[in-house]
C-alpha cells in the first residue's frame, strides 16, 4: 500500500547537466516513501539543456517501473525544452496549478560561488559546460581558419557572426534542449580550455546523437586531447543520456580526424559525395558511426566508471 497520499517535488531555476544529478536524487528519495502520486513541479525552471529532458524521461520511466503515478508541472521553458527534445508525447504534463496543495520540499539551488563541477574526468582532462567568461574562448576558436576548415562547426559559425554573448549563441551553447556543449580542460592548475566537445541533434527517444570535437592548436592535437575527450563524452552520453548510437561527419581531406574516429571505434558507414568545396575542388563528406556495444567495449578498455544520473541499480 502507498505510504502517503502524494509528494510534490519543487525544482528551481535550471534543469541542466550540472543541476540534474540533484534532481534525480530528489526523485529517487521521494520514491522511497512509496507515494500514491509524485508531482514534479518545474514551474519556476527558466533554462534547460538536453540533460533536463533526458532526466525527466528517465524519471517518468522509473516511476512507471515502480508503479507510482507521476505528473509534471511544466514552466514555458520546460515545455519548449521537451518539445524541442522530442519527448513531449512521452511525458505526463499537467497544467499550471494542477499539483496538490501540500508542503513541497525544494531542491537546493547551485551555489554560484563554487567553481563549476566536471561532468566527467580522466586522469588528464575534464569535461564540463563552459562558464559565462569562457564563452570568449569560442570567439577566438571561431576566428581560427584552420579549425573552420577542419571542423566546419555550425556553432562556431554562429559565434563568428553573432559574437560569444549574443542571446542566440548563449542559448545554443548553454541551454540547447537537443545538444550539450562541453569544454575540454587539462587537469592542471589554472588550465584554459583547449577545445570543446559537442553532442548535438540528440534524439532521446531513438537514442542517437551526433558528435563534434574541436581542438584548438597543433600542440593540443598531438597531445591527443580530442581523442580522449571524445571517448569520455561518449561514455558519459551512454550513461547519462542513454545514447546507443553516435554519428560523426568528417571532410575527406581531414585525415587526422578520420584516423581519430577510427581509433575511437567509429565505423565508416557512408559518403556524401562532392558535398564540400575546399582548395578549389569538391570533396566528399564521410559519415562515421559507433554503436552501443562498440562504445561499451571502448569504455571497458579505458576503464571509465558509470557516470549516469541514477544509481546503477535504480536505472529506469
Amino acid at each position: 500500500m502507498p505510504g502517503n497520499p502524494g509528494v510534490e517535488l519543487v525544482f528551481y531555476e535550471a534543469l541542466t547537466s550540472l543541476a540534474v544529478p540533484a534532481f534525480c536524487e530528489a526523485v529517487r528519495e521521494s520514491l522511497l516513501t512509496s507515494p500514491a502520486h509524485l508531482w514534479i513541479n518545474l514551474e519556476d525552471v527558466k533554462v534547460a539543456d538536453v540533460a533536463g529532458p533526458a532526466a525527466l524521461l528517465q524519471a517518468v520511466r522509473l516511476c512507471e517501473a515502480r508503479g507510482t503515478p507521476v505528473s509534471i508541472l511544466a514552466s514555458p521553458a520546460i515545455y519548449r525544452a521537451v518539445l524541442v527534445a522530442g519527448v513531449l508525447p512521452e511525458l505526463p504534463l499537467e497544467g499550471p496549478g494542477a499539483g496538490p496543495s501540500i508542503p513541497a520540499p525544494g531542491v537546493p539551488r547551485e551555489d554560484p560561488g563554487q567553481p563549476p563541477r566536471f561532468l566527467a574526468c580522466t586522469g588528464r582532462l575534464g569535461l564540463r559546460p563552459p562558464t559565462w567568461d569562457e564563452l570568449e574562448h569560442f570567439a577566438a576558436w571561431a576566428s581560427d581558419p584552420l579549425l573552420d576548415q577542419m571542423v566546419g562547426s555550425q556553432l562556431l559559425f554562429l559565434c563568428r557572426h553573432l559574437g560569444p554573448y549574443h542571446p542566440d549563441f548563449v542559448a545554443h551553447t548553454l541551454y540547447d534542449p537537443s545538444a550539450l556543449t562541453l569544454v575540454v580542460l587539462p587537469l592542471v592548475p589554472d588550465a584554459k580550455p583547449v577545445g570543446f566537445v559537442r553532442l548535438f541533434n540528440v534524439n532521446l527517444v531513438e537514442r542517437f546523437a551526433f558528435l563534434e570535437t574541436g581542438i584548438v592548436n597543433a600542440r593540443s592535437l598531438r597531445a591527443g586531447w580530442g581523442i580522449e575527450a571524445s571517448r569520455l563524452a561518449l561514455a558519459w552520453a551512454m550513461d547519462a543520456l542513454e545514447i546507443r548510437r553516435v554519428e560523426a561527419k568528417v571532410y575527406a581531406y581531414n585525415v587526422l580526424s578520420i584516423n581519430s574516429l577510427r581509433r575511437n571505434g567509429f565505423q565508416h558507414e557512408g559518403v556524401l559525395r562532392a558535398a564540400k568545396m575546399y582548395g578549389g575542388q569538391l570533396w566528399d563528406i564521410l559519415l562515421f558511426a559507433i554503436l552501443e556495444e562498440e562504445m561499451r567495449a571502448q569504455r571497458v578498455q579505458d576503464g571509465f566508471p558509470y557516470m549516469g544520473f541514477w544509481k546503477p541499480d535504480d536505472r529506469p
